[in-house]
């Protein structure tokens, strides 16, 4: 009797071992995310960003099993008619004002899933002034020449106490300008270029996505837009198509690199390379 039951013990003992290993195997397959590919559009990337974006890289291949390939472009018209023709997933370059007035302009209706910074625009002079108090009579500024940052960069000339604007405006223009005692010229030049015309004109401002580029230090600004609660739409997003839940694995992927852009250390990278100037919008209270 106790042969047979020793018998009996060690056979389910056996086939226990021979079947556990299957199905552990199997878990193991199943709970493993099915790799996905997700192609982001970013502006040509500078130190800044490759350091951010490899930190986020890694996090959504390792949470998600998401590999993230970079579409860059060169200038600002180019990363919303990629994202709307399907060309990319996702972009991740422009604020909630430029995204605004794009789908209005182009009948779009590309939505914001996240945000990622607020970026001050900043104004810059290689004729050394040290501040817009000792910009003299006359002075050439280069602006923006896209409607938002065009309208933003004036604002900023307002708020510096240089110029006034009509109230009734949404979107300024110089033809809005309604005092200008030191008869200021503006130039109106594609965001691109502004950095590259400080060597015709007294001032411009220049979008930090291409700051670096052009060798100029962030801390070297002689004005930086304020920040307030009506920087809101000034905050930088990650944005994708309307129906971007419909596939519910590229949704998933795309949760993955939010929550990669969304960590301390990529909070700690945009301080780091941008002297401090630029912060994380993500969990931003404005004031």
């Amino acid at each position: 009797m106790r042969k047979k039951y020793f018998l009996f013990v060690f056979g389910l003992a056996l086939l226990a071992g021979l079947v556990l290993p299957v199905f552990v195997g199997r878990t193991t397959t199943s709970a493993k995310a099915k790799a996905i590919t997700v192609k982001v559009g970013v502006m040509t990337m500078d130190d800044e960003d490759k350091a951010e974006w490899k930190v986020i890289s890694k996090y959504a291949k390792k949470h998600g099993n998401v590999t993230i390939k970079y579409v860059q472009f060169t200038d600002y018209s180019q990363p919303n008619k990629a994202l709307a023709n399907g060309n990319i997933d996702l972009n991740a370059f422009q604020d909630y004002a430029f995204l605004d007035n794009w789908n209005k302009e182009n009948h779009g209706n590309i939505k914001a899933i996240a945000r990622t910074t607020l970026n001050p625009i900043r104004l810059y002079t290689k004729k050394g002034y040290k501040s817009v108090k000792e910009l003299p009579k006359g002075v050439q500024i280069a602006i923006p020449n896209d409607a938002v940052n065009e309208s933003r960069s004036l604002v900023a000339l307002q708020s510096a106490g240089l110029i006034k604007l009509k109230k009734d405006v949404a979107e300024k223009t110089p033809t809005d300008i309604t005092k200008n005692s030191k008869k200021l010229k503006i130039k109106l030049v594609d965001s691109s270029q502004t950095a590259r015309s400080l060597g015709s004109v007294d001032a411009a401002f220049v979008n930090n996505d291409f700051v670096l580029a052009a060798g100029l230090k962030f801390k070297s600004a002689i004005y930086v837009e304020p920040v307030n609660k009506a920087s809101k739409k000034w905050i930088n997003v990650i944005a994708a198509k309307p129906n971007y839940k419909k596939n519910k694995a590229k949704y998933a992927a795309y949760k993955e690199i939010i929550k990669g852009y969304h960590q301390k250390r990529v909070k700690q990278l945009i301080k780091k390379y941008s002297d401090n100037t630029s912060m994380a919008a993500w969990n931003l209270k404005l004031k």
